[in-house]
């Protein structure tokens, strides 16, 4: 297998570079364009073979331009960074008339980023669209004066070696003649070329591939760890919402279930009040009786009325307000569920926070931030990383303590079987009416039956107020990932 050859082209757009490659190459695979802007947008490479040798020929983008930073350039190049890696023959600095001060600008940055201070030893100048490329009294005259400008600019650029060809587009009336130029020039590049047998591979050159993937790899997983932060913050943000809509709503409807608890409570005194004074005077009836036979059975009618009037009161009381705390205790486990899906929800984001921070380290210490080989991608990144890790992100909902209560002391078996109890101890002569009559007030004064929902009522409410301020909170660091996306969103954009 034939050792490759890598020839690198670099020069500003339009100033031949792509014609150049196929020139070199023998083929039309590299796209020529002479537009002074656009120039090739993506680098490419193709192989060939002549006289036993094989070429690899590594066309890059435009540099030296405007709207091109260098960053931008070593960025493209990384798709080639394997071949790169591999060591240069010789770099052609292309250019069809006299180099500009960007230009050779952009090839120090080139030159410390990538290469080292012998890159000159390895660097050619091709100076195309010379009509007289073949007169070598010519080439000579416009070398000399060529190199005096170049060492205004840079002199150990100057020392280069100069070769001039011709490399006219394939079209029009002059096709062949343009051929035949193309085919002239191609074998003075190749006769050139023989004679550059050394590789050149500096340290940071053997590093390149290593450090491109490296910090690809850096950017990707920064964007992945940026877009599900995204996501968890958004679903966080809803799931706050969400859940204080639906506290607000059951915290609504069971304070109207209270105060309809507390009104049954109040026609429960009355009514109980009523069916105990029954009770009180057809038993006192029933007892006359015993003197007095005749008021025996209207004391018993009127007590048993009494009674059963007592018992019904106290079975419907049973049964409503048992109706009402089913519904509470409903609405606690439905906001259970609300609270551990707010609560996964948390722990997912943290996660995500968590594994976005363990990129920082990496960033930090990556061999091609230390190099600042890209000053825009890693201004991004960093940037990214230190905005939203720079301080502490809040968004944990968990110092809150929110109320967990599942079930409440309300307990309707012991109430019947209270209410069942009360009932035979109604049926003889005792105070206990009175007692019932002293409860029943005491219960509407101090509402000690509605105390579950007291509790939970103004626990909530006051939890409601840090929910809101924290919902404030997560809305606002989300505004932070937004712009954190948009920042990265800037490194997957091409340059046209």
């Amino acid at each position: 297998m034939l050792e490759i050859r890598n020839i690198l082209l670099i020069g500003n757009a339009g100033k031949g570079k792509s014609t150049l490659a196929n020139v070199l190459s023998g083929t039309n695979e590299f796209e020529e364009n002479t537009h002074r802007i656009r120039g090739t947008s993506e680098a490419k490479s193709i192989e060939f073979d002549h006289r036993g040798l094989r070429y690899r020929v590594i066309d890059t983008v435009g540099i030296g331009d405007s709207i091109r930073p260098t960053g931008d350039i070593i960025s493209k190049l990384g798709d080639k960074a394997d071949e790169i890696s591999e060591g240069l023959n010789q770099i052609l600095f292309v250019t069809n008339g006299r180099f500009t001060k960007e230009e050779v600008e952009a090839f120090n940055l080139l030159s410390k980023a990538i290469f080292d201070d012998q890159v000159t030893c390895y660097t050619t100048i091709v100076c195309t669209s010379f009509s007289r490329f073949e007169d070598e009294a010519a080439c000579e005259e416009d070398r000399r004066t060529f190199r005096e400008e170049i060492s205004k600019l840079s002199k150990s650029l100057a020392s280069s070696a100069t070769i001039y060809v011709d490399n006219p587009p394939l079209q029009g009336r002059y096709k062949t003649i343009a051929k035949g130029s193309r085919d002239a020039s191609r074998r003075i590049l190749l006769e050139h070329l023989k004679t550059c047998q050394q590789v050149y591979n500096p340290e940071m050159l053997s590093k390149f591939s290593k450090m491109i993937d490296e910090f690809n790899s850096i950017v990707q997983e920064t964007i992945e760890a940026m877009n599900v932060i995204d996501y968890q913050f958004n679903n966080n943000a809803n799931y706050v919402g969400e859940f204080i809509f639906e506290r607000e709503n059951i915290v609504e409807m069971i304070d109207k279930r209270r105060e309809l608890v507390k009104e049954q409570m109040k026609d429960r005194f009355t009514a109980s009040t009523l069916s105990h004074a029954a009770i009180l005077s057809g038993k006192a009836l029933a007892i006359s009786g015993i003197w007095f036979p005749p008021a025996l059975v209207p004391g018993a009618v009127i007590s048993l009325s009494g009674w059963l009037s007592a018992a019904g009161t106290e079975s419907v009381a049973i049964i409503k307000e048992n109706e009402v705390y089913k519904f509470f205790e409903e609405s606690l486990v439905r906001d259970k569920e609300k609270r551990e899906l707010l609560e996964l929800s948390q722990i997912e984001l943290k996660e995500s926070i968590s594994k976005l921070n363990e990129i920082r380290p990496r960033f930090k210490s990556s061999e091609y931030k230390k190099q600042n080989l890209d000053k825009k991608s890693i201004d991004i990144i960093k940037s990214v990383l230190s905005s939203f890790l720079g301080e502490e992100v809040e968004t944990d909902l968990s110092e809150l303590k929110l109320d967990d209560k599942e079930k409440t002391e309300h307990n309707t078996g012991l109430k019947a079987v209270r209410a069942a109890l009360e009932a035979i101890c109604k049926l003889v002569p005792s105070p206990l009416s009175f007692y019932c009559i002293y409860r029943d007030r005491k219960e509407i004064e101090n509402r000690t039956s509605l105390d579950d929902m007291d509790k939970v009522i103004k626990s909530w409410r006051e939890e409601l107020t840090v929910l809101k301020e924290r919902e404030l909170l997560l809305n606002e660091e989300y505004k932070k990932v937004r712009w954190c996306k948009e920042e990265l969103s800037k490194l997957s954009s091409d340059v046209d």
